[in-house]
């Protein structure tokens, strides 16, 4: 049975990988695929499926089972290698400044987390050699993720900004983008210009200018810009009413946000983080709390509930006295 590019996260995700590896995949059972969250390559360790009841391991034999018990499917480095030259599309050198920030992003959406050893030059990771693991994330749309948090703060023509905070595998990327999806499309109410500043590919999975994942009819999407440079952009080019991004960093994206809460747009973005104390804590969220620039923090329930609010905290002074949903 042959993986090929489809409707379905899971073979979209394996299809790019090599064909001694795909026939592995394609005999996994289906309620399994509709399940699975990460492709996990080591070399000299078994190959892994993350799911959302917890890590599957290949047996030789072609199984899955949910303990480590050998004999299981182990990849050398020259597998791994192969399966990195597949994931560039056998142009490895094309994607070299990639994979030097840690990972590639494929169409879909889907992103492959690189790790190995770091040649650094100048105090800057400029390379990867003797890669030693590969991380495969599958991208999912969720239609409907964002409808409570919708129902709860974007009603009467309200357009907060809001700071999505969670653990890995939370849902903060699949909730951004059903949010651009509501908000664009005019689910919420009106219409509203939103702008995707998708830094990593992950939120609209654009290829050759097309979004592979539904974003909504009203949104512009700037693929591969870094954050401070996509915000600054939308501001002065596409008159957004809404800019949403992923991953909040440093104080450089703190201080793009500073323009745009300035220039009265809203924002919607994440930040890692498994409690809101310590989302607040982050030296950049502070930052963002002290200008006021976002009116809540969204904290998300975690990995075994993608998607799903744990608490609404209020951010500006003035809804401060509000109580905690």
């Amino acid at each position: 049975m042959e993986l090929h590019l489809g409707a379905k996260p899971f073979d979209q995700a394996a299809a790019h990988l090599p064909h001694f590896l795909r026939e592995r995949l394609a005999a996994v059972p289906e309620g399994v695929r509709a399940q699975t969250r990460e492709i996990r390559l080591r070399a000299g360790a078994p190959m892994t499926l993350t799911t959302a009841a917890g890590t599957l391991f290949f047996s030789e034999r072609g199984g899955l089972a949910p303990l480590y018990q050998p004999p299981c499917l182990c990849l050398d480095a020259g597998a791994l290698a192969q399966a990195l030259q597949s994931l560039c599309g056998y142009s490895v050198h094309s994607y070299a400044e990639d994979i030097a920030r840690g990972f590639l992003t494929l169409p879909g959406g889907h992103r492959a987390g690189i790790c190995g050893t770091a040649v650094v030059q100048g105090g800057r990771v400029t390379a990867v050699r003797n890669v030693s693991s590969v991380n495969l994330r599958i991208a999912r749309e969720v239609p409907g993720a964002a409808t409570a948090l919708c129902q709860r703060l974007f009603t009467a023509g309200q357009l907060p900004s809001v700071l999505i905070a969670g653990a890995p595998g939370s849902g903060k990327t699949t909730l951004l983008r059903d949010l651009a999806l509501r908000l664009s499309s005019g689910l919420c109410g009106a219409v509203v210009r939103v702008a995707a500043v998708d830094e990593r590919g992950e939120i609209a999975g654009v290829r050759e200018g097309l979004p592979c994942c539904n974003v909504g009819a009203a949104t512009d999407v700037l693929t591969g810009y870094p954050k401070e440079e996509g915000i600054l952009l939308a501001l002065r080019s596409l008159s957004p009413e809404m800019i949403l991004c992923d991953e909040l960093g440093g104080e450089a994206d703190a201080a793009a946000l500073e323009q745009g809460f300035h220039a009265g747009v809203s924002f919607a973005a994440s930040l890692h983080a498994g409690s809101a104390e310590e989302a607040l804590a982050r030296p950049v969220a502070r930052r963002l709390l002290a200008m006021e620039a976002f009116d809540w923090l969204v904290q998300l329930e975690g990995a075994a509930k993608p998607c799903a609010i744990r608490e609404l905290v209020p951010l500006r002074r003035r809804e401060r006295e509000l109580p905690r949903c």
